[in-house]
């Protein structure tokens, strides 16, 4: 009897056997069969985050906007986490190197930020694609403007930009102004009285109308704490007489 229920018995335990191989089977072609249908969807749409939404001609264009408006936020917006900007010819003091987007919003708050009117405008523009979302550009850049310092000023750059597309904006990632051009009113005055240069070239110094007050006023500023500091010694040397004499 024992051997009838084993023989009885056996082909049920093939069966649920077979089940059991035929379930695994099941299951892991449709875990192959969802990878090879969903993993090229995700790929492609990744592909789509790095496609241009617009070209680096109408980001160039935004730029140069910007610096019309005098906008540093807006034009710190452009620059990289990284990025470099390297001022060379005749920039004067402001040649060098800066690194990294915070010295860079400073340089435009040193230059841009203290321009009372700016009119840019770009000529020559070439345009070098390495892939969709890697651009070198190049262009003339001319600028033209009034300074509160140094007057009246006209600027002419060889500029070249690197723009790369990411997060889903096109960036500057290395640029260089080559100044060709770099004319002020006053040349002496990049860090004073705009007055003193007019004054040396045979001017009227009260015609110019940037730091008016300050011009004007500085020298009674000055003697107003001249006569303070000769009255406070005085004062002194009366209390140092005083004290000295015999009683």
């Amino acid at each position: 009897m024992a051997n009838i229920a084993r023989q009885v018995l056996s082909p049920g335990k093939k069966v649920g056997t077979l089940a059991l191989a035929i379930a695994v089977i099941v299951f892991v072609f449709i875990g192959i069969t969802a990878e090879v249908v969903f993993l090229p969807k995700a790929s492609s749409s990744a592909s789509h985050t790095t496609t241009p939404s617009e070209p680096v001609n109408a980001a160039v264009n935004r730029w140069v906007a910007d610096l019309n408006s005098r906008n540093l936020m807006g034009l710190g917006d452009f620059y990289a986490e990284n990025a470099t900007v390297t001022y060379s010819g005749l920039a004067t003091g402001f040649a060098g190197t800066y690194a990294g987007k915070g010295n860079i919003m400073i340089l435009y708050g040193s230059t841009t930020g203290k321009e009372a009117s700016v009119n840019a405008s770009i000529a020559n523009y070439n345009q070098n694609n390495m892939d969709p979302s890697d651009a070198n550009v190049t262009f003339l850049l001319n600028m033209t403007g009034t300074n509160a310092v140094t007057g009246h000023f006209a600027i002419l750059v060889n500029a070249s930009q690197q723009w790369d597309y990411a997060g889903g904006q096109w960036q500057i990632s290395k640029e260089n102004w080559d100044y060709k051009v770099f004319n002020i009113q006053y040349p002496c005055c990049g860090t004073t009285f705009p007055q003193w240069a007019a004054a040396r070239s045979g001017l009227n110094p009260d015609l110019v109308s940037e730091k008016s007050f300050e011009w004007h006023a500085g020298p009674y500023v000055a003697a107003s704490m001249y006569a303070f500091l000769v009255g406070v010694i005085a004062i002194g040397s009366l209390a140092y007489r005083r004290r000295s004499r015999p009683k």
